[in-house]
């Protein structure tokens, strides 16, 4: 088959691309993470399980950028006619790695996402109940996905042909674990519907928030399209790359829209301390009195107390958090 077709045509070859924008989407992730976790430690100064989560989730990312650059080094976008057989083996060995890479970052994202949602609306009762089921679910569909990739031929080496086995084929471990994603994204993003629409929030900031949480499955669509001429092409290394580029992406913009709301109190923050600054320069060296005349207007303004002190509550006001939301996230905030 090799040789009716072009030099040309053989030496196609998508890696570079892939590379660069695998190498762009994980770095702008590991950004937002670190900015993150500045702000919560820092300025809201409130670290929580979801942002521990989300830095984990952060690792694997770097790991699953590794593991796909081994894919493509051995063949992902290139033809398949163009492959050594001794690549073969190599490129399947690191393409299952990659994947069961991909479902645990894709899980820790999701359990990050369910903590931010105890964090926003931390009630007991049903909605707890809710949240606990949401793990119990989204962890079972993580076991199930993970045993599906791991055991799709039996032995697994029966996958690139290094024996003979059993192998329930790719559009089955495709199109089952598609529709679970799908069903634990839906999930996630209909958690936070009722919280969104019943906090103390102006109708913009509701929608802003929800734009962000469905921004999420946007490039699960966008993999899942990707994934079918990988499946249903014979030439399924040709479209490896791509797929390659769409699950580093869905990973990483899953991390950057989950850490979007830290971001937001850390420029908050940042700008409500140098308000308070200015406070302090515009009337010199205050008195206890002084200061505290200029706390209470800034209050009576429709501020946060946690505002004035730059996103934190000082010790004599620690009770005087306004809001039903005790985690601080500025994103809530009217006066922003």
């Amino acid at each position: 088959m090799a040789s009716r077709l072009s030099p040309e045509y053989l030496a196609q070859d998508r890696r570079p691309q892939a590379r660069i924008g695998i190498s762009v989407v994980t770095v702008l992730s590991g950004i937002v993470v670190l900015v993150r976790v500045y702000a919560r430690c820092k300025i809201i100064r409130s670290f929580g399980y979801d942002d521990g989560l989300i830095c984990v989730a952060m690792l694997i990312n770097i790991a699953i950028m590794a593991l796909t650059f081994q894919v493509l080094r051995y063949g992902a976008g290139l033809h398949i006619a163009s492959l050594s057989a001794s690549d073969v083996p190599y490129l399947y060995k690191w393409l299952v790695s990659a994947q069961l890479a991909y479902m645990l970052a894709l899980w820790l994202c999701r359990l990050s996402g369910i903590a931010f949602y105890q964090r926003l609306n931390p009630r007991t009762g049903p909605y707890s109940l809710i949240l606990k089921l949401s793990i119990a679910f989204v962890t079972s569909i993580f076991i199930t996905q993970t045993l599906i990739i791991a055991l799709q031929c039996i032995p697994l080496s029966a996958l690139w042909g290094a024996t003979k086995g059993k192998c329930i084929g790719s559009k089955a471990v495709f199109y089952s674990t598609a529709s679970m994603t799908i069903i634990c994204d839906s999930l996630i993003l209909l958690l936070p519907i009722y919280i969104i629409f019943t906090i103390q929030a102006n109708l913009t900031r509701k929608v802003a928030l929800a734009s962000v949480m469905c921004f999420g499955i946007f490039t699960s669509i966008c993999r899942i399209l990707a994934m079918i001429p990988a499946i249903e092409d014979s030439d399924a290394t040709w479209y490896f790359s791509v797929v390659m580029v769409w699950s580093d992406t869905e990973v990483s913009t899953a991390i950057i829209a989950l850490s979007l709301p830290a971001l937001k109190g850390l420029f908050s923050g940042m700008r409500n301390k140098r308000k308070a600054l200015s406070e302090d320069g515009r009337y010199g060296t205050l008195t206890e009195d002084r200061k505290m005349e200029n706390f209470n207007r800034f209050r009576h303004e429709g501020n946060q107390p946690s505002d004035f002190y730059g996103g934190r509550t000082s010790e004599r006001d620690s009770s005087g958090v306004v809001g039903n939301n005790p985690s601080d996230e500025a994103l809530w905030r009217e006066d922003i």
